[in-house]
């Protein structure tokens, strides 16, 4: 075997993005939402107003490219053949570097089959041959190109990633099968199964499968009574649907803990169960994590707790078979005394009608301290689960509040608290990102 190395300067595109789990591998929910973000819209799919947004994106990648700094294009990229393990028959990956970077997988005919970011380049491979197996393997993995990036941000190695695919694109080639999303023509999800977490979801439909929806909400109780860890899904793990839930499942890979997933979108196994799981938990979004038999929260909340250690720390008790109870703290906390009325941006305009409700809504019901409310719709222009709900606008909010009422109640209860005051207002949301926080917690981080 012989490794090419490129004398070219190497660039780092400085841009925003996101991408993490041991195998990272960004996902898109369908063909159409891929092609947008590489800048393959067709200009007549868009109205007026979304052709400014359009001239806007196309700005912004001007500019981001002026702030390159040095990282080879692919066609220079350092190159390995991979060569057959004599004794096992297997593909001999130990030549390709172990550093986090990004990586090119050709087959023997030379056709891209996949390109992918990871913290270790040469796991990431193993992995990928595991996943499609002997003998196919030896013909789908015979060139690897890649570029080591230590220490580099996941936005760096995103924004390489997404600079390799236009490059292919822009030389005449297509979306890699490996990078299409699953239900696209040509599509190969094998090149995205993780490993980890290579089981199938549950179904929980079982032989008799499931006709009503009290036998629905039957099955979403037996699942969370018989699994220490269940992660109700848009998607699956190497499949998610929804950003929430491949950030919810990714945590949960990261800590490496067993878990079980369940994909309520999949209707042919699990019909009704994505009604029946918000019933359950009194939870009007996905993805749940149950933890011992107690609901623990959405993404928000999950990503808080991991963030502060609680969460590896609930999961561990849980496999240990402990109960999750004590993870985030609770019980009879002194009422905080009510503070000024500070940063409370409520919104009222007939133009915004969702707005305008949910602040309402929060304004009546809480003793607000802050208050911001972001409209993030238009970062999720023609998402699926929007226009499945028939929201065109207004169908994305990030909402920050502060309240002496969230004193003493866990983080779950606290956004279920929320949930409450805005029942009249979900069904017009389809995806809600929530902190809360009180006075004194505020008081404290300052």
């Amino acid at each position: 075997m012989a490794a090419r190395r490129s004398s070219r300067p190497r660039l780092l595109l400085a841009a925003a993005g996101a991408a993490s789990t041991v195998f990272l591998c960004p996902g898109f929910s369908s063909l159409v939402a891929f092609n947008h973000a590489l800048g393959r819209t067709s200009w007549p799919m868009l109205g007026s107003r979304s052709q400014a947004s359009w001239r806007s994106l196309r700005r912004a990648d001007a500019d981001a490219m002026e702030l390159m700094m040095e990282t080879p294009p692919l066609d220079e990229a350092d190159e390995y053949n991979m060569n057959v393990d004599v004794i096992s028959g297997e593909i001999d990956i130990s030549v390709l570097p172990e550093e986090m970077g990004v990586y090119a997988i050709y087959d023997s005919s030379g056709r891209l089959q996949y390109i992918g970011l990871s913290r270790q380049i040469q796991k990431s491979v193993e992995n990928h041959a595991k996943s499609i197996g002997l003998p196919e393997v030896l013909d789908l993995i015979s060139t690897v190109r890649c570029v080591e990036m230590p220490g580099e941000s996941k936005e760096l190695l995103k924004e390489t990633w997404e600079g390799w695919i236009k490059e292919h694109m822009a030389n005449g080639g297509e979306i890699p099968a490996g990078n299409l999303p699953e239900n696209a023509p040509g599509a190969d999800p094998r090149w995205r199964s993780r490993s980890a977490q290579a089981k199938p979801s549950l179904s929980l439909g079982g032989v008799g499968g499931i006709v009503t929806p009290a036998e629905a909400l039957a099955a979403v109780r037996r699942a969370v009574e018989e699994n220490p860890v269940i992660l109700f899904m848009k998607g699956t793990p190497a499949m998610p649907q929804c950003g929430f839930s491949a950030r919810t499942s990714g945590l949960l890979r990261e800590i490496g803990v067993p878990f079980e997933t369940v994909n309520v979108l999949d209707n042919e196994n699990n019909p009704g169960v994505r009604d029946a799981v918000k019933e359950f938990g009194n939870w009007p979004t996905i993805p749940q994590l149950y933890v011992s038999g107690q609901l623990v929260g959405g993404a928000d909340i999950v990503m808080e707790m991991h963030q502060t250690g609680q969460l590896e720390q609930a999961l561990k008790s849980a496999a240990q078979g402990q109960s999750a109870a004590g993870s985030a703290e609770t019980g009879s906390a002194p009422a905080e005394a009510t503070a000024g009325r500070g940063n409370v941006r409520l919104i009222d305009d007939p133009r915004r009608p969702t707005a305008t409700a949910l602040c309402k809504a929060l304004d009546s019901t809480f003793t607000l301290v802050d208050l911001r409310v972001a409209d993030d719709s238009a970062a999720h222009e023609g998402d699926a689960g929007a226009l499945e709900m028939g929201l065109t606008s207004e169908s994305h909010f990030s909402v920050e509040i502060v309240a002496p009422e969230f004193a003493g109640l866990m983080p779950v209860q606290r956004q279920q608290k929320v949930y409450e005051a805005l029942s009249q207002v979900m069904p017009k949301i389809h995806a809600l990102s929530l902190v809360t926080r009180t006075p004194a917690e505020v008081a404290d981080a300052q």
